[in-house]
């Protein structure tokens, strides 16, 4: 049952949720507030009536008891004369009955006569009285001093009056019930008005709470609103940039492969061009050569000079096909990624004499071919600079995957550099590699200062798809 009602309560909206409560703090509320209220109004009425009973009833039954006091008993003349009050007078009407205490606890006079003389404890409201207090209340008529008045009645007000001597000792109380039923009316109609009162003042706060409460919620739904389309604007502008990434990716894979075309291209361009060229130039001047062998110029420099562009079209040849060679990287396409990565080292090993400490992860399967030339010319590139820069340096290669990407790491201890000051003086080398590295979507960095040395660190990812959430 209360989970239901939970499960109901969570679904309504955050003021619903707030109204609902007010009404059952408010209730609960009023109900305490009402409550206590009227029996403020109860005991109050009652207490007003016994006062104003208290007072008239002990002003005309002390001038009756004047010598009782001195006595200690009620005489024959006292006994008719209350009689005539409480019996034959007006005021057997009002004061259904009427008792006199002494301070033993036996009544001592009744407007009923079967009860005088009987003794009972003094105790409760009876010792309250003798201790010189008025006591009142609504009876139900339990004690057992009340038995003869619970056969005619259920309920009386019942008032307990201090009577004092001269000396303002208390010698006396005397009993009295009245009627309850005007008492009762009045009662009634004072709580009627009092929880009107409440339940137009709960009303009143209920109003106030939800005016003010409604136009929070109006306020907060036209910012919700506001939100919402805020939000919706904000996906469509990261779905555009996504869009905008992942053409910016393929864009960079695609520049990559189109370089590594475009330098075959060019390589097999100066191969064929040239190279050839300079290579039919020099067969012909061998020929040359061997026709004019024995001239000689007035000053005998004629075969010096033919050696000197011998050599030099000889010098061309070489740069033109180590160039071509360089540009181009055969059969990458049916590497793997760690082939490519050992084919780089090897490469150049051959082209500088040096032997390179290299750790490559042989789990580096298939990669696209746009992340194997970058990571074939990342190494090439790093390890030129270091030959370049640090020749003493022993490069060490580490090539390893690492949660899906490829993690390259070429360190050398030889001089090191200022990162900073290298890219302000304009480093083509890492520049270039910087930027191969962004256009597949990864992450370069360069750990470099003057006296110890560098470490180059390239994060790559594996696939296109990764790409475009690096």
């Amino acid at each position: 049952m209360f989970t239901a009602f939970k499960q109901v309560f969570d679904r309504l909206s955050f003021s619903r949720q707030f109204m609902l409560a007010i009404i059952a703090v408010l209730t609960v509320g009023m109900l305490i507030i009402g409550t206590w209220i009227g029996h403020l109004i109860e005991r109050n009425a009652v207490n007003r009536t016994a006062a104003i009973s208290a007072v008239y009833l002990e002003s005309m039954s002390a001038a009756q008891l004047t010598d009782w006091s001195r006595a200690g008993t009620v005489d024959s003349e006292t006994h008719e004369d209350l009689d005539r009050i409480f019996i034959d007078g007006p005021l057997h009407r009002e004061v259904l009955r009427f008792k006199l205490w002494d301070t033993s606890g036996r009544i001592v006079y009744s407007n009923d006569h079967a009860q005088i003389g009987h003794i009972f404890p003094v105790q409760g409201r009876l010792a309250a009285a003798f201790a010189g207090t008025v006591q009142a209340q609504i009876s139900d008529l339990k004690e057992t001093d009340n038995l003869p008045e619970l056969v005619n009645w259920n309920q009386l007000l019942e008032i307990y009056v201090p009577i004092r001597s001269a000396d303002s000792k208390v010698y006396a109380v005397a009993e009295f019930y009245l009627s309850v039923d005007k008492l009762k009316r009045d009662i009634l109609a004072a709580q009627q008005r009092s929880w009107g009162l409440v339940a137009l003042s709960t009303l009143a706060v209920y109003l106030l709470l939800y005016g003010l409460v409604r136009r929070a919620n109006n306020t907060i739904n036209a910012q919700q609103l506001d939100l919402r389309n805020q939000l919706r604007q904000l996906h469509s502008v990261l779905n555009e940039n996504d869009r905008m990434r992942e053409q910016l990716h393929e864009a960079g894979v695609s520049t990559t492969s189109l370089n590594e075309e475009f330098l075959l291209r060019i390589a097999a361009d100066l191969h064929d061009g040239p190279a050839q060229t300079i290579a039919f130039a020099l067969m012909r001047f061998d020929e040359f050569a061997a026709t004019c062998h024995g001239c000689v110029s007035s000053q005998g420099e004629a075969p010096h000079e033919l050696d000197s562009i011998q050599n030099a079209l000889q010098s061309s040849l070489r740069d033109v096909r180590k160039i071509s060679s360089g540009l181009a990287i055969p059969g990458m396409a049916e590497m793997t990624l760690a082939d490519t990565a050992r084919r780089a080292v090897r490469d150049f090993e051959r082209l500088s004499g040096q032997t390179i400490k290299a750790e490559i992860d042989d789990t580096l399967g298939k990669a696209p071919l746009a992340i194997k030339i970058t990571v074939y010319r990342l190494l090439q590139e790093s390890l030129t600079n270091c030959r370049r820069h640090a020749p003493g340096g022993s490069p060490q290669v580490q090539v390893k995957k690492i949660d899906g990407q490829v993690l390259l790491t070429i360190t050398d201890h030889g001089a090191g550099f200022d990162p900073q000051a290298a890219a302000v003086g304009g480093r083509l080398g890492l520049a270039f590699m910087r930027e191969r590295v962004r256009l597949l979507g990864g992450v370069f960095e360069i750990d470099s200062a003057p006296g110890r040395g560098t470490s180059i660190r390239a994060r790559l990812p594996l696939s296109t798809d990764e790409m475009i959430h690096v």
